[in-house]
């Protein structure tokens, strides 16, 4: 009752986000205050309502040991949930989503990447997803300023996506130290409701002094009223920290001193709330004692024969030592497992102890731990404060910890256990060696490069070609990438020849090929592994960037089409990328490049592989990397349903994403291909808003090179506004980056809607300006050679030939010819309805009424309204009648709903739609709701009906 003094509003606020949650409006709450405070009390509380209300209950509380166990509170609110049951239920829970959370953290490689950490970030999203679907989830965290990095990650991707979800996530913690990491992010986000309890007024004192004496100087039913005196100094003591005063009047107790006697206000002044603690361990036997030293180095929840062993008590005098510490109300004991009732009082123990009693108590926990043969990280967090020699094999444990640590993604701490390591053992190359990677990996360049240029001087050391790779990826963080590049090119300088030279190659493209000024030198040095097979990671790495290298200075699109084909080795490169977001670019620049060279099959069975792949393993961000290459295709085709729901797709599972570069990079790019297919489909204000979003989401946030790619949408808006003074603004502005970027790809044609804006302004210069931009545009897609892009630069060179009807109409024969055999079907269908056009102004009207019919049909089956709806009107002004636009039935639905619903056809439930979508089920529940509302029907069975 006590810890609940005065919280009506925090209760009640906890109670509000609990009914809010249990009706799927998921709510997180961070309780934040001093120690002492009431934060447990309110965790204690929130956790009685939930369970009133029949919610699902997980647990954990941080403790300061186990911050440096990578997962530590999530294992233990998982643990804890399979902890109550045995036998089949145990078992049956463990094959169940709750398992599957611990074989998520298992799963997690020794060299994982951010990739690898973002799946188990995701697969563990899932589990709180599936424990929330039958009831309502709780989940709680206490004390968690002492949680480990990697579950503080996850707590924060949890809040983000908690938002539809029947999930309440309630955190108490001390204020953060400063306002960096994932907890300080946690506490200040915008979707985060903060609850911070204020310290007890004086009425609030007087209260907890009368219930806290209990029957102290009293019968069962008469009332002790606190004397004045009393009250005011035990709340100036105390500061009105409810614990804090209960330590003042639990001591007063011991003392005898009666609370309804105005004197002992002189006692409580004399003890003051800083002592009370250490008076409290004071009156405790040796025994006890060092019983509460060893809990005090274990942890806040240490096993009883664990700690018993480590404070060297005899079985015999354990179970008494237990009992001393129970009654003076120090620790809690639960099953096999003892607890300090507070970490003040635990606090207050630990200061008791001197440093040599402490890396005595700590060597002699990793000693027992070691022989228990506990996991490398659980030793190692003992270890690390233990003396030097305390374990003969302290490298290995420490190298296997720091492992632990990286595969969560914690690389800070794994730097301290590979510090320890390398100070143990300094001629230890390999030690040296990892912990120069996991520094550089930590952000620590300077310190990163010392240790890897010298483990890879050192003789007998594996691997030098890689570490020297390294150690230049660390001189472009810290002396810049030109830095680097000095550096690889002497490196490689009389280096022989084999697979070693082509790691360091690998290394000195990736760096020079970002470099503008570099563009021309990286495309020299690359040309000479033009004749690579590919066989190798680091000969598809050079093959990718070579294919990049190929598109953007626009060399013939055969070749690189041959390029990128070698480069992605039927799936072999996307297969070793997976586990590192940056090397998957590599995939990405290869994919890119193949589909601009018009190799659309083998782009599709790349794609479907990555499709399958992700949808069984990836992450989000790699779902959308996947989603954005499918897209590129898609645009590229003319497949506007498909561009605008991968589109869609990619925003959605994007959108709960910090903004990130690599983030910014894929948002950007679906923005641009949504509001692409937005125009398509004559939706001008959808286009409009996805551009208002993006700029309003992303105004504080760091440019990135996709982000300029929205020059040309943003050009072709402003046409279709008749604003053709802001469309030559946007293009002129996209054609300035990218020569700032020394890039000028056909794929990318700024002068289309130039010379359209130079056409609406309709001076004779303009005009000529148009023609000029439209013949550089077709020398261009000439040079390249891709029939899709010399086809729509053909389009455009009739476009703008001005008052030239028969010029025009063998122009648009001619593009028409080459797109027939280009995958660009709606280009082709742009181009008959050009022709057809064309040729009603210059009177040949039979063919021009085929050829717009078979424009307007090729328009209509790639999902254009626009170019069909200007199809029709040709033909109307022809004297036909073609059959009039409608949007009814699964015509209705939106390209994202229509694919949610042929999903939902095909048997999967609304988790399986979401789990290959990268959603909540609950988007695919209000999908679902739409299209019932669309079709006129009322569920499920109806779906395969009503689409048919």
């Amino acid at each position: 009752m006590s810890g609940t003094l005065e919280r009506p509003a925090e209760l009640s606020r906890i109670a509000a986000a609990l009914d809010a949650s249990k009706e799927g409006e998921g709510k997180v709450l961070v309780i934040e205050g001093e120690a002492g405070i009431g934060k447990t009390r309110l965790v204690d509380e929130a956790r009685a309502m939930a369970k009133e209300r029949g919610f699902v209950r997980m647990q954990a509380t941080g403790d300061e040991l186990e911050s440096a166990m990578a997962w530590g509170v999530v294992r233990q609110m998982v643990e804890r949930s399979i902890s109550r049951y045995s036998g089949a239920t145990r078992e049956a829970i463990i094959a169940g989503p709750t398992g599957r959370a611990l074989e998520a953290l298992d799963k997690a490689t020794p060299d994982a990447g951010d990739a690898e950490v973002a799946r188990t970030m995701h697969a563990l999203w899932w589990v709180a997803v599936d424990l929330a679907s039958p009831r309502p989830l709780l989940i709680t965290v206490d004390d968690a300023q002492w949680s480990d990095l990697p579950s503080l990650r996850f707590l924060s991707y949890l809040s983000k996506r908690v938002a539809d979800l029947p999930i309440a996530l309630i955190v108490a913690t001390r204020p953060p130290p400063d306002r960096l990491g994932p907890l300080a992010e946690l506490t200040v986000s915008r979707h985060v409701e903060r609850l911070l309890p204020r310290p007890l007024s004086r009425d609030g004192i007087a209260a907890l002094t009368s219930d806290r004496v209990g029957g102290h100087g009293r019968s069962e039913h008469q009332e002790v009223v606190p004397a004045a005196p009393v009250v005011d100094a035990v709340l100036a003591a105390s500061g009105g920290n409810p614990f804090l005063a209960e330590s003042l009047l639990d001591e007063l107790r011991a003392l005898d001193r009666p609370v309804n006697d105005p004197a002992t206000a002189a006692a409580v002044a004399g003890l003051g709330s800083s002592t009370v603690s250490r008076t409290m361990l004071g009156r405790l036997d040796p025994d006890a004692l060092k019983l509460a030293g060893a809990l005090a180095i274990l942890g806040a929840r240490a096993d009883v024969w664990l700690a018993g062993s480590v404070a060297r008590l005899p079985d015999s005098t354990l179970a008494s030592a237990i009992d001393a510490l129970v009654a003076a109300n120090v620790v809690a004991a639960n099953a096999d497992q003892l607890s300090f009732v507070h970490p003040v009082i635990r606090e207050s123990m630990r200061s008791t102890l001197g440093p040599l009693e402490k890396a005595a108590l700590h060597a002699r926990a990793a000693e027992v731990l070691f022989t228990d043969r506990a996991p490398a990280d659980r030793i190692a967090a003992h270890l690390v404060n233990a003396p030097a020699g305390t374990l003969p094999n302290a490298t290995e444990i420490f190298q296997a910890a720091a492992t632990a640590s990286l595969a969560a993604g914690d690389p800070q701490t794994a730097v301290g256990y590979l510090t320890r390591a390398f100070d143990a053992d300094p001629a230890n190359q390999g030690v040296r060696a990892q912990l120069g990677l996991t520094l550089l990996r930590a952000g620590d360049a300077a310190a990163a490069r010392e240790h890897l240029r010298a483990a890879a001087a050192a003789t007998g050391v594996r691997d030098r070609a890689a570490l020297l790779g390294a150690a230049a990826t660390a001189t472009a963080a810290v002396d810049g990438p030109l830095a680097a590049v000095a550096e690889l090119t002497s490196t490689l300088d009389g280096w022989p020849d084999g697979p070693e030279r082509l790691t360091l190659e690998a290394r000195l493209g990736i760096i020079r090929s970002f470099l503008p000024d570099e563009r021309k030198k990286a495309s020299e040095h690359l040309r000479r592994f033009a004749d690579l097979p590919g066989d190798t990671p680091e000969e598809r790495t050079l093959l990718a960037l070579l294919a990049q290298c190929g598109r953007y200075e626009v060399s013939p699109s055969a070749d690189v089409r041959r390029t990128a084909e070698r480069a992605l080795r039927q799936g072999a490169l996307f297969t070793e990328s997976v586990g590192q977001t940056d090397t998957l670019v590599g995939w990405l620049l290869a994919m890119m490049s193949l589909i601009a060279a018009d190799g659309v099959e083998p782009a599709r069975r790349e794609i479907a592989g990555a499709q399958d792949w992700v949808r069984r393993n990836g992450s989000p961000i790699e779902f959308a990397m996947v989603a954005n290459v499918a897209d590129f295709l898609a645009w590229r085709c003319g497949d506007v349903p498909a561009l605008e729901a991968d589109a869609d797709g990619v925003l959605a599972a994007m959108a709960p994403e910090e903004l990130s570069p690599q983030v910014l990079a894929l948002r950007a790019t679906a923005v641009n291909f949504g509001a692409y297919a937005a125009l398509e489909q004559g939706e001008l204000a959808a286009a409009k808003a996805l551009l208002a979003d993006f700029d309003q989401q992303t105004a504080d946030a760091p440019r990135v090179i996709p982000a300029m790619w929205l020059h040309e949408v943003r050009a072709r808006i402003a046409l279709e506004e008749d604003d053709p003074a802001a469309a030559l603004e946007h293009a002129y502005r996209l054609r300035d980056e990218m020569a700032a970027a020394h890039l000028d790809p056909p794929a990318v044609p700024w002068r289309t809607p130039a010379a359209w804006a130079l056409l609406r302004h309709g001076s004779e210069e303009s005009v000529a300006s148009a023609r000029e931009l439209a013949g550089d545009q077709l020398d261009l897609a000439r040079r390249w050679g891709a029939a899709s892009d010399v086809g729509a630069a053909l389009r455009l060179t009739a476009k703008v030939d001005v008052g030239q009807g028969a010029r025009r109409v063998t122009t648009l024969e001619d593009a028409v010819a080459v797109l027939e055999k280009s995958p660009a079907r709606l280009e082709l269908a742009k181009a008959l309805v050009d022709l057809g056009e064309a040729y009603r102004v210059v009177g040949r009207r039979t063919d021009a009424r085929e050829t717009l019919a078979r424009g307007g049909e090729l328009a209509t089956s790639c999902g254009s309204t626009a170019v069909r709806q200007r199809a029709a009107e040709a033909l109307q002004a022809l004297g036909d009648r073609p059959r009039a636009l409608t949007s009814s039935g699964q015509d209705s639905l939106t390209a994202s709903e229509r694919r949610v619903a042929g999903l939902a056809v095909s048997g999967r439930t609304n988790r399986d739609i979401a789990h290959e979508l990268f959603v909540s089920p609950k988007t695919v529940e209000n999908h679902l709701g739409r299209i019932y509302v669309k079709l006129g029907i009322t569920g499920r069975r109806e779906l395969a009906r009503a689409l048919t």
